[in-house]
């Protein structure tokens, strides 16, 4: 069936009907050639009965907001969008959009026309409307298959930088705006290559085109991609929501109570200005953060109230492009309508994700875990002699921090390194590895190396073979258990309060050289866990010891050292006491039955009570003072121990991972990667750009080809900012 607007001939192109000249120069030709309606031609040839077409504000600018209508028969006035598949998923065009904002489009132009031309394959370019922005559309004479083209799109974006490849691996929305059609910025889509619109209107429909199937499979082989077999159709399985999501006075939400605490990533979200290219992925992630807390609409609204806001996180919702990089704030009313939008396609994306930390009491694991956990630490407290030998401190960190990381993931089964277990435990990283090895014979740790990397353990349960192991009573009815989730966070909170008692400078090992300066040690490190973990009352030296496991010459000495240093004051309870006659509370005068008792020195306490004084007055009891730790490490000299030795592990971690990737470059296949700026054959000039992505960095070698290390570090040490 011949082309409307094209003639059957037009496939064919003659002299007199096409001049002779270089389609990639744009220049234009030197006399007149008839025009094709390509917006009539893509009406037409849509491969489906509806299109996308974007609405208005009540100002009346466009809000980049596109809604399907039905198939129209004239091409409407504002801009619009036509699909690339059909109902069955299957492309009828494939257009690969370069955008502007990404980078300059020039160098990826030339590289995407040689991989077509390579191919086969015939293709249309076109200028988007926006400043730079392309669209090159080639057309199949037969519909592909939506697997095959989401490779070809996953494939070109890794070497594309500019390329916007999300509407090639969705064809269910995917659309594009079809050449005439005007931008919602002013002016339109113009056909660049070829200039006649007629060869062009040939090379838009199935009929003239000339690309068969095996020529797209060709293409993805040039891209190094691994495509599907064309016979092979995916299934659509549509993921089960995680989260119920609510809609009503409050706006979109998921189910769930509010958690309006931020941390540090969320804040640096929300109030830091982010880069030019990445203005709508910062605000895609921040409001995916703020959905997964429960946050409501009213509370994101809030939010443009400040400037910091507006100018930070919420930056793409408070302004629009105009013609380039020029940002142009919108109006408060757009500026809110923009952010619901955007606030209800977060709040549906974040229903689909996996539960995080904050919705961990939604899941069905996690009171085994807390259970799990609350059995180990009643173990590791039962029996304290187990932690009191020399390697006992780091063993019962190491314990610990497993302990705080299943709760804050849900699982028993941890990824740990021994450089970030050193660093959150403040022990050196072989002191870990070590202690990780004796946890393991000792039954409190399984190694799952071979399902996951080197650091990889399982948290066992207790067992009856653990020192201090109590089996559970089963059943009962003397009291309801509080709800796994305040049972969890008291768990957190009590962990996270002993691991960073730990990390004081002055608690670290070793005596004071030329070379190194000694702290108290980790001993004395943990008697001042325990004063901590009791701040609400004072500590005498008998409970010290039974919670320790010292004996009460060592856990006097470690005391004394403490109180030299004001890390520990002693506290005598000789002024206030209950009374055992009267039950009366400690500050209270004691009762008879007749009323209060006559207030005389030394008359105004029962016997039993003064009996008390006189016994408590000579045991000492202690109390910690936190605000001491910097001042006693100065004292010692190893104030910032734990921050360098957090910063030789960083260079560590960052060197292995920069060796890492060299190793997956020189394994990775190098055919259709090139370097430099890419140029196509008949280009006119040379563009040079620096584009947004920055590029891979290479590893330092020696003069035999082999890597250098030494200089590698040296690079990352010049680049970490000393204090």
């Amino acid at each position: 069936m011949p082309t409307p607007g094209v003639s059957e001939e037009s496939g064919e192109h003659s002299p007199s009907s096409a001049p002779n000249h270089n389609p990639h120069t744009g220049v234009l030709p030197l006399f007149e050639v008839e025009l094709v309606d390509l917006q009539a031609l893509f009406l037409e040839l849509s491969p489906r009965a509806s299109i996308r077409v974007d609405t208005r504000s009540g100002e009346g600018d466009w809000l980049h907001s596109y809604k399907s209508q039905p198939l129209p028969q004239v091409a409407p006035y504002g801009p619009y969008a036509v699909h690339l598949a059909d109902r069955l998923d299957r492309f009828r065009w494939v257009c690969f959009d370069l955008d502007s904002k990404r980078g300059d489009t020039g160098p990826d132009l030339s590289t995407l026309l040689r991989w077509l031309e390579e191919a086969g394959l015939t293709y249309v370019v076109a200028a988007s409307g926006s400043a730079g922005g392309r669209h090159v559309w080639v057309t199949s004479a037969e519909p592909l298959e939506a697997v095959l083209v989401a490779s070809i799109a996953k494939a070109a974006a890794l070497r594309l930088p500019t390329l916007d490849h999300g509407l090639l691996c969705n064809p269910a929305t995917g659309a594009v705006r079809p050449i005439g059609a005007p931008h919602r910025d002013g002016g339109r889509s113009q056909l660049q290559a070829p200039l006649d619109s007629r060869r062009a209107a040939a090379l838009l429909s199935p009929t003239g085109c000339g690309n068969v199937s095996d020529a797209f499979v060709r293409l993805a082989l040039i891209i190094d991609s691994v495509p599907a077999p064309a016979t092979v159709r995916p299934r659509i399985v549509r993921e089960q929501q995680h989260a119920q999501v609510l809609d009503d006075e409050l706006g979109p939400r998921l189910a769930g109570t509010p958690n309006t605490l931020l941390d540090d990533e969320t804040f640096a979200l929300l109030t830091r200005r982010p880069a030019e290219d990445r203005v709508s992925e910062t605000l895609a992630s921040l409001l995916d953060r703020l959905a997964l807390r429960r946050w409501t609409w009213p509370m994101v609204e809030k939010l443009l109230d400040e400037r910091r806001h507006r100018e930070g996180g919420l930056l793409h919702a408070c302004t629009s492009t105009r013609r380039g990089t020029l940002r142009i704030v919108l109006p408060e009313t757009q500026a809110r309508e923009k952010l619901a939008r955007q606030w209800a396609r977060c709040v549906a994306y974040a229903a689909t994700l996996p539960l995080t930390e904050d919705t961990l009491e939604w899941t069905e694991t996690i009171a085994d875990v807390v259970a799990l956990v609350e059995d180990v630490q009643a173990a590791a407290d039962a029996h304290p002699e187990r932690w009191a030998c020399k390697s006992g401190p780091a063993d019962r960190a190491a314990l610990d921090l497993r302990c705080l990381y299943a709760l804050r993931s849900g699982t028993t089964v941890l990824d740990l390194d021994v450089r970030r277990a050193a660093i959150a435990a403040a022990h050196g990283r072989s002191t870990m590895h070590r202690a990780q090895n004796r946890l393991t014979l000792d039954g409190w740790l399984a190694d799952r190396a071979t399902d996951g990397p080197a650091g990889t353990h399982e948290l066992l349960p207790v067992t009856a073979a653990h020192p201090g192991f109590t089996p559970a009573a089963q059943g009962g009815t003397q009291g309801t258990p509080p709800p796994v989730g305040e049972r969890r966070t008291t768990l957190i909170s009590r962990l996270q309060e002993r691991l960073a008692a730990g990390q004081a400078d002055v608690f670290a090992y070793g005596r004071a050289t030329e070379t190194h300066a000694g702290g108290l040690g980790h001993h004395a490190g943990r008697i001042y866990q325990q004063l901590i973990e009791h701040a609400e009352r004072p500590l005498s030296l008998s409970e010290l010891c039974a919670r320790t496991g010292y004996a009460p010459r060592t856990a006097a000495r470690h005391l004394s050292a403490l109180r030299n240093l004001m890390v520990v004051t002693r506290a005598v309870m000789a002024v206030h006491h209950e009374c055992p006659t009267c039950q009366a509370a400690p500050g209270a005068r004691c009762t008879t039955a007749a009323g209060t008792v006559v207030r005389r020195r030394g008359a105004d306490q029962h016997v039993a009570r003064r009996t008390l004084t006189r016994e408590r007055s000579g045991t000492p009891y202690y109390r910690p003072r936190p605000g001491s730790l910097v001042a006693a490490a100065k004292a010692l000299g190893c104030h910032g121990v734990t921050a360098s030795r957090a910063r030789r592990y960083a260079v560590e971690i960052e060197l292995y991972r920069w060796w890492r990737q060299e190793e997956e470059w020189m394994r990775a296949p190098k055919k259709g990667v090139r370097t430099g700026v890419q140029t196509h054959q008949e280009q006119a000039e040379l563009v040079v750009t620096t584009l947004p992505a920055l590029p891979r960095r290479r590893y330092p070698r020696t003069a035999d080809g082999r890597g250098d290390h030494a200089a590698a570090k040296a690079r990352i040490l010049r680049r970490i900012a000393t204090a």
